[in-house]
């Protein structure tokens, strides 16, 4: 059996343009952002930007983990960042890259990758064969904000870019 052909309506871009700004403006009005504000949010304190770069010896140690711990103010907010191949971080505390919160800090680097390790002597039936084996890139002395001897004092006017540079024990 053949369905007569239903008639569609027509497509009128100028019946539109009224309906996307009303759309465009709701956005505008109630935020397109993935953050609100809220009353969580409102307490925490000010950031601001900080990064800067990281090498060891001599070199950009790409994928790092930088973070810098607070020394002050009764409360910890820590910040942290990644390093990329030229050893440079961002740092963020509460969201992407929003900075760390100005004063003193201590300052802990550690780059760590796995491997596998099989399982010495028989193993039984599910269980896995194999270990994950943690392998520290960095003196271990810079696995600890209170041993590494590296500090930091971020400040409300900046400019806030720091360099690391790690030698071998």
């Amino acid at each position: 059996m053949i369905r007569p052909a239903v008639p569609r309506p027509e497509f009128h871009r100028a019946a539109m343009t009224p309906w996307l700004i009303v759309a465009a403006a709701a956005c505008v009005v109630t935020g397109c952002s993935r953050y609100r504000e809220d009353a969580w949010s409102r307490q925490w304190p000010a950031r601001v930007p900080a990064g800067g770069t990281v090498t060891f010896a001599g070199q950009p140690i790409d994928g790092a983990t930088v973070v810098f711990v607070t020394q002050s103010g009764g409360r910890f907010y820590n910040a942290m960042g990644t390093t990329d191949s030229a050893g440079r971080f961002r740092l963020q505390t509460f969201r992407p890259q929003d900075g760390a919160v100005p004063g003193s800090h201590r300052v802990q680097i550690e780059k760590l990758s796995y491997t596998a390790k099989p399982v010495a002597g028989p193993v039984p039936d599910g269980f896995p064969t194999s270990t994950s084996v943690e392998i520290s890139h960095l003196p271990k002395k810079y696995r600890s904000p209170q041993t590494s001897g590296l500090t930091a004092e971020v400040t409300p006017k900046g400019p806030n870019e720091f360099t690391f540079e790690l030698t071998k024990e």
